[in-house]
C-alpha cells in the first residue's frame, strides 16, 4: 500500500515538474522573442541613426562646397573687377600694357641673347632629361586635359614654356589640338622641326590676344619658378578669362618640399628666381576664383623606395629627401556660375 502511494507520488511530481518544465519552456521562448524584438528594434534605431550621421554629413558637404564655389565667384568678379580696373588706367595713361615689376638692366645684344638661349638649350638637354623621359613624365596630365577639352565642347590647348615640345608631342598624338610658346628660338626651331605648333614669343602677349572663353587647358611645366611672383599672378588671373568653362589651368614646379631639390638641384639653373610652393599656389588659384583646386606631387627620386625599406632609416626622412621632385597644381574652372 505504502508502495503504491509512494509511486503515485511520484507520478504526480512527474506531472508537476511536465508541467513546470512546460511553463518554463514557453518563459524562455517569451523571453527570446523579447531579446529578438529588442535587437531589431536596436538595429533599427543604429541604422536611423547610421542615416541621421550620414544625412548631417551629406549636408555639411554640400553646404561647404556651395560655400567653397560662392568664395571662389566673388573672387571672380573682384579679380574681373581689377582687370578692368587695369584696362581702364592702361588706356588712360597711353601707356603699354607691361609688367609692373623692374627689369634688369642687361644691354639687349642680339649676339649674347644668341648665345644665352644656346646655353639655356644645352642646359635643359643637359639636366633636364631626355625627350622620352619628359614625355613619360607628363603623360600622367593627358586624363585630366581630355577631360578638360571634352567638357569644353573641344576646345584647344595653349602651353606657354613649351620648350622642346615634348608636352606638345603627347598632345598631338592624343587627338587633341594644342599650341606652344616660348621665348628661347633655339628651342622652338627644335619642336616646328617636329611638325609642332610651336611659336616664338612670350605668355604676356599669347594670353592677352587670346579671346574669352577660347581655351580647354593652359598648361606651364617649369615656368613659373623663372618668373617674378607679379607675373606669375598676371598670368593665372588671365587665364581664369582666357580658359572657357570647365577649362584647367595647370601649373608644375620643382617640389622644394624635397631636400634634395630645394638645395641642390632648384639652383642647377641660373634662371629660376625662387622657388613656388603649395601653400603660395593654391592660395593664388583661391584668390583668383579656381574651383576645385588639386595639388600633386610626382615623380620620386628613385631610390625612395630603397630608403624606406631600410628599418633603420625613418620614412618620413626618406620623403623629404628622396620623395616627389614635382610639384603640380591644377584649378578648373568651374562649368557655371553658382
Amino acid at each position: 500500500m505504502g508502495d503504491d502511494v509512494s509511486k503515485v507520488k511520484r507520478i504526480g511530481d512527474y506531472i508537476a515538474a511536465f508541467f513546470k518544465l512546460g511553463r518554463t519552456e514557453r518563459m524562455a521562448k517569451e523571453a527570446h522573442r523579447n531579446m529578438r524584438s529588442i535587437e531589431e528594434r536596436f538595429n533599427g534605431l543604429e541604422a536611423r541613426e547610421r542615416r541621421f550621421r550620414d544625412g548631417i554629413k551629406q549636408m555639411v558637404q554640400g553646404e561647404t562646397q556651395a560655400l567653397m564655389a560662392r568664395n571662389a565667384e566673388l573672387a571672380r568678379n573682384f579679380v574681373e573687377l581689377s582687370r578692368r580696373l587695369d584696362q581702364v588706367l592702361l588706356a588712360s595713361s597711353d601707356r603699354p600694357a607691361q609688367p609692373s615689376y623692374p627689369t634688369p638692366d642687361v644691354p639687349k645684344a642680339e649676339g649674347l641673347e644668341a648665345v644665352m638661349d644656346s646655353f639655356y638649350h644645352r642646359l635643359e638637354n643637359k639636366y633636364r632629361g631626355s625627350v622620352s623621359d619628359i614625355r613619360n613624365r607628363l603623360r600622367v596630365y593627358l586624363p585630366d586635359v581630355e577631360s578638360a577639352v571634352i567638357r569644353t565642347g573641344g576646345k584647344p590647348v595653349m602651353d606657354i614654356g613649351c620648350g622642346r615640345g615634348e608636352w606638345l608631342e603627347l598632345l598631338n598624338d592624343a587627338g587633341l589640338s594644342a599650341m606652344g610658346i616660348d621665348t628661347n628660338p633655339v628651342q622652338i626651331g627644335e619642336a616646328q622641326e617636329k611638325g609642332l605648333d610651336a611659336r616664338q614669343g612670350d605668355a604676356r602677349r599669347a594670353l592677352s590676344e587670346a579671346e574669352d572663353n577660347s581655351l580647354a587647358c593652359i598648361s606651364a611645366h617649369h615656368l613659373i619658378e623663372h618668373l617674378p611672383f607679379e607675373e606669375v599672378l598676371w598670368i593665372t588671373r588671365e587665364a581664369m578669362r582666357v580658359l572657357a568653362p570647365g577649362g584647367v589651368l595647370l601649373f608644375e614646379t620643382p617640389d622644394v618640399r624635397n631636400v634634395l631639390v630645394g638645395a641642390t638641384s632648384f639652383h642647377n639653373d641660373p634662371t629660376h628666381l625662387h622657388p613656388m610652393t603649395d601653400p603660395v599656389l593654391t592660395v593664388l588659384f583661391e584668390t583668383v576664383g579656381f574651383q576645385p583646386i588639386e595639388t600633386r606631387r610626382l615623380h620620386p627620386h628613385e631610390k625612395l623606395a630603397e630608403f624606406i625599406a631600410k628599418p633603420s632609416f625613418d620614412p618620413e626622412l626618406a620623403n623629404l629627401m628622396f620623395g616627389a621632385q614635382d610639384l603640380a597644381i591644377l584649378g578648373h574652372k568651374p562649368l557655371q556660375e553658382v
